[in-house]
């Protein structure tokens, strides 16, 4: 299991924006099923997901991790990004 799922330490703050965000990413993609994906709620959804990767980068770069792992996770969220730009009507 350790192969797929890395077991790291969050500090209480992290936990409670990580958890509240992924509740509003969930509230959004329900909404999104129920409107047939309007292009709205994608570009929402995906600057979500980039704010949730952004997030996660700058935890690892407080408690200073490798710096390709920070990296990567600003990349993801600057992916995520860039994709919801693709949306933009």
């Amino acid at each position: 299991m350790g192969l797929f799922f890395e077991k790291r330490e969050s500090t209480k703050p992290f936990i409670i924006i990580r958890i509240l965000l992924m509740i509003v990413i969930v509230f959004i993609f329900v909404i999104g099923i129920v409107n047939d994906f309007d292009f709205f709620f994608m570009r929402l959804l995906f600057m979500l997901l980039g704010v949730s990767s952004i997030l996660d980068g700058i935890e690892r770069y407080l408690k200073r991790e490798n710096k390709w792992r920070y990296y990567f996770d600003f990349g993801m969220g600057l992916l995520w990004f860039v994709s919801s730009f693709i949306f933009w009507k």
